[in-house]
């Protein structure tokens, strides 16, 4: 029997439901609940941080963000402007990842190397990328026609450079990447719009392809087979919202997926990233570490990116 006063096992468990985030974190911060498992913005990570009462757990984040672009539509017929390979390119070109994702998610976020968080175990540091290059993307936006102007997007003809970023309302995190990339490919000529939906309609726009573009964000499963309904034609129709068609993709990512020499696995998987990340169907944005306040009262908290409350049985409380 535990001496009095002192910590206890954890046998019952109350959950709380606060309509956002920041609703949360003040039942927190008043004493009314003792974990939330993801704080989110940075601004919510420092105001707990000046708590003595709580203490922060820092954990990788089993999701990744991105921009997802529409290329084509369910019949095959390409978007007309981002069905085209060069200009996704320029826009990738475009965008400094690692100081977008830093800039947006806090410290200890990455920019993943393609469609992976940083638990999945064929990230590797040494894939290909887009580099952030904004004369180099220049430069191929004039090659394919689109001219700088005085003031404005840039043209082609009596065509404009310009496009909409799809984002859910209910997301501040997306909403503020959006507006970032909307500034960054301003600075090159592109007209960007923002628009955002409450969630269920995001959805539908997505299913229906009613965007240009989309903030997404995906959680791996641990093995990458998962990424095929996102990113092969064997997706249309489930996750591959901007059907995405590369027969050579889809044949590495095959390959890589039936693969069962480990080494042979890494380097087929590294192929595939690498055809994807040159067709750029997306801006690969942000691989999180996301962090847990939890009550200085609670102790054994451990947490397990792909079930946070997985380890309750090791966790022991004491009187408030």
């Amino acid at each position: 029997e535990a001496a009095p006063g002192s910590p206890v096992a954890v046998t019952r468990v109350v959950w709380r439901f606060a309509p956002d985030a920041d609703a949360a974190l003040n039942l927190l911060l008043a004493g009314e609940a003792d974990v939330m498992e993801h704080l989110g913005s940075p601004a919510r990570v420092e105001r707990v941080r000046s708590d003595t009462a709580l203490r922060l757990i820092p954990y990788p984040s089993a999701a990744y963000g991105f921009l997802g672009f529409r290329i084509q539509d369910g019949r095959g017929t390409a978007h007309p402007l981002l069905g085209s390979r060069g200009l996704r390119r320029a826009l990738a070109m475009g965008v400094n990842r690692p100081l977008l994702a830093e800039g947006v998610l806090g410290p200890g976020t990455k920019a993943p190397p393609g469609p992976m968080s940083r638990l999945l175990w064929i990230l590797d540091e040494n894939t290909a990328v887009l580099p952030y290059d904004t004369t180099r993307a220049a430069r191929l936006l004039d090659s394919l026609g689109w001219l700088s102007r005085a003031a404005g997007p840039r043209r082609r003809g009596t065509q404009v450079l310009t496009f909409d970023i799809l984002v859910p309302s209910t997301s501040p995190v997306r909403r503020d990447l959006a507006v970032a990339l909307q500034e960054a490919w301003r600075r090159l000529g592109v007209g960007v719009t923002v628009t955002a939906v409450d969630f269920p309609v995001f959805n539908e726009r997505l299913a229906k392809g009613q965007f240009d573009a989309y903030i997404g964000a995906w959680l791996d499963e641990p093995s990458p087979r998962g990424l095929a309904d996102q990113w092969t034609r064997a997706g249309w129709g489930v996750l591959n919202y901007g059907h995405y068609d590369n027969p050579a993709f889809d044949a590495r990512f095959q390959r890589a997926a039936a693969e069962t020499d480990l080494d042979r696995a890494r380097a087929t998987w590294r192929e595939a990233m690498d055809t994807l990340n040159a067709d750029a169907p997306a801006v690969f944005l942000y691989a999180p570490e996301q962090v847990a306040a939890v009550s200085k009262r609670v102790e054994g908290v451990t947490i397990d990116p792909y079930s946070w409350a997985s380890g309750l049985r090791t966790w022991r409380a004491g009187p408030r």
